[in-house]
This record gives C-alpha cells, sequence and structure tokens, in this order.
C-alpha cells in the first residue's frame, strides 16, 4: 500500500505533470495522503480495501480529465485567492427554482435582480430526478443524473451555471448523499433480489437488528412516518428507510457505495 503506487495512476491517464496538468499534479500529490488517511481510517487497511482506494483515485483523476477548461481556470484563481469561501465578499442565497421563479430557464433572467440585492453565490435546493409524489422536495433522488422535469434540463442548468460565472457568481447544488429514492437504479435492482445491490442499503431478513437500533434511533417524522425501517415486499426484508418509506439510506460501510 505504498503511494508511490497511488501517484502511479496519474501515469496511467497519461497526465502531463510538467506542463499541462502541473497544478493539478501539485495539488493530487499534497491531498492524496490525507485522504487516503481518512479512507483507511473507516475500511481498514487491507490490500482489498487498497484495491477501493485506487478506484476512488481514478474517479478523481477522471472527474479532473473530462473538467470543462472554464472550470479548470476557475480551479486555478480560486487556489490563489486560499480559502476564498471564507472571503467576506460573498453574500449566499439558498432557494428552490420552483418556488422563486419556476424554473431553471428564467433563473438566468434573475440575474440582475440578485446583482441589484448584492447576492453572489446562489445554493440551489435539490432540482435532480425524483418521482412525483415521494420526493421529499427533492431529497428523495431516483436519478442523480437527470435534471427532474419540473424544473427544466441539464442543458438549461449548464448555461445557467456559464452565465453566472460569466457574470463573476458562484453556483451550489445541493446533492443529497445519505440516501436514495426507493425508485433509484440500485433500489430497484436491490428489490429484484440483486444481493451485490442489496449490499448498497441496510436489509434485515427479521426484526432483530432493526429493533437494537430503534432503541437509539430517534424518529425524525414519527407522526408521518413511524420507525426506521420499512418491510419491502419486493424482496421480503426491512429496510433502514430513516426520513420516508421511500428513502432508502445507503450504507456507506460498503466501499462500493463510496
Amino acid at each position: 500500500m505504498n503511494s508511490s503506487n497511488d501517484l502511479s495512476i496519474l501515469k496511467d491517464f497519461s497526465i502531463d505533470a510538467v506542463k499541462k496538468d502541473k497544478d493539478f499534479v501539485r495539488r493530487f500529490e499534497e491531498g492524496v495522503g490525507s485522504l487516503k488517511s481518512l479512507f483507511f481510517e473507516i475500511y481498514g487497511r487491507n490490500e482489498s480495501i487498497q484495491a477501493f482506494f485506487s478506484d476512488l483515485l481514478k474517479t478523481v483523476v477522471s472527474a479532473y480529465i473530462n473538467r470543462d477548461q472554464d472550470l479548470r481556470k476557475r480551479d486555478l484563481d480560486k487556489l490563489k485567492q486560499g480559502h476564498w469561501f471564507l472571503s467576506n465578499d460573498l453574500a449566499a442565497m439558498s432557494l428552490y427554482v420552483d418556488r422563486f421563479c419556476g424554473s431553471i430557464s428564467k433563473m438566468e433572467k434573475k440575474l440582475s435582480y440578485f446583482d441589484q440585492l448584492g447576492v453572489n453565490f446562489l445554493h440551489l435546493m435539490p432540482l435532480f430526478q425524483s418521482p412525483p409524489g415521494e420526493s421529499d422536495g427533492g431529497y428523495a433522488v431516483s436519478d442523480f443524473r437527470k435534471v427532474d422535469e419540473r424544473f427544466g434540463t441539464l442543458e438549461e442548468l449548464l448555461s445557467l451555471r456559464k452565465k453566472m460565472h460569466k457574470n463573476g457568481m458562484h453556483l451550489m447544488l445541493d446533492i443529497v448523499l445519505n440516501h436514495t429514492s426507493h425508485r433509484h437504479e440500485w433500489a430497484e435492482k436491490a428489490k429484484a433480489g440483486d444481493k451485490f445491490y442489496q449490499d448498497y442499503f441496510y436489509m434485515y431478513e427479521n426484526r432483530w437488528i432493526p429493533n437494537e437500533y430503534e432503541l437509539a434511533m430517534p424518529e425524525i417524522f414519527p407522526e408521518s412516518s413511524p420507525g426506521n425501517f420499512t418491510w419491502s415486499e419486493d424482496c421480503q426484508k426491512w429496510v433502514m428507510t430513516v426520513f420516508h418509506n421511500y428513502q432508502w439510506d445507503l450504507n456507506y460501510r460498503n466501499p462500493h457505495v463510496l
């Protein structure tokens, strides 16, 4: 589990450490040690876990390679500023797109309004695909790669991002990482009996372990969604559902999930 093996991943992707990609390589080298320490603190130290860590690094490098050039430039600008996110020049607003103006496409026309308010940082609440009637305000995501048609399209979101950046604004999206909708691809496969994907969630064949959990777990919505587990008729198992019965909690003890 030598760190030199971690850095060799850069060669696998033909990263130019001397010229074109030197800034990324520097950040990668500076951060890989801390990332590795945290990763193994969670998952333990053995050769099988090293393979998962290598996959994580490959994901990081792939994300950099596929990152738009304008975003790479912003990365470098932020790096020069240091802790840019602590700046007193930032004034943020958090909002639901549909409640504010109806759709993503209409948001572009509101940018001058934010400028008048002095707002230069927008935090958009969840807007990825979620089932009607079971969305929990967008927090029960069924597809993290699609913008919900109620808000618009991914292309419109990218257009908004580019316009905001051109105007010197920052865009932040609310990404839901602790659970998925029971209509998500992983959950559907788990319902169909796929053991690999059942391990993506907390699933139990009887109430013994769920009952032990319930002794210490608070109820988030005791009136509308009592308890923290829901019986799935599809796979004949109890599933951890801390918020609502249609939101299946992800099992991060499984490194595949990360």
